[in-house]
């Protein structure tokens, strides 16, 4: 049984490394926002296997374990970057709608693409 847990680990490592790859590049080139889908498809599989495993069952793969972590911890980061990115760049796009004071005239704001941080 071990050996079954040590493997879908092993499996689980790679796909997060996978994952990791195809966050980096799927920014620049939607193009690998597809097989990004796959992967995570195939990393859910893996933990759905993994969770039929009682925690006794892991004892000994803690070095396993932390890695899948902190390789989980990375990706999370990345995504959160490239969705932060995202953001900032539709948000410089799409400014919000002009507002006008009391007095009826524009307000300004010294918003955009160039003045922000990206």
């Amino acid at each position: 049984m071990m050996n079954a847990i040590e493997k879908l680990l092993d499996e689980l490592k790679e796909k997060l490394v996978q994952e990791k790859q195809l966050l980096i590049s799927s920014i620049s080139d939607p193009s690998y926002s597809e097989k990004l889908m796959e992967v995570v498809e195939e990393k859910r599989k893996i933990l759905a296997q993994l969770a039929q495993f009682n925690r006794e069952d892991f004892e000994g793969l803690e070095e396993k374990l932390w890695e899948i972590k902190n390789l989980s911890d990375v990706n999370l980061n990345i995504a959160a970057a490239n969705a932060h990115f995202i953001e900032e760049v539709f948000s410089a796009i799409f400014e919000d709608p002009q507002k006008y004071d009391k007095s009826g005239t524009v307000q300004q704001s010294q918003k955009g693409l160039f003045n922000k941080k990206i």
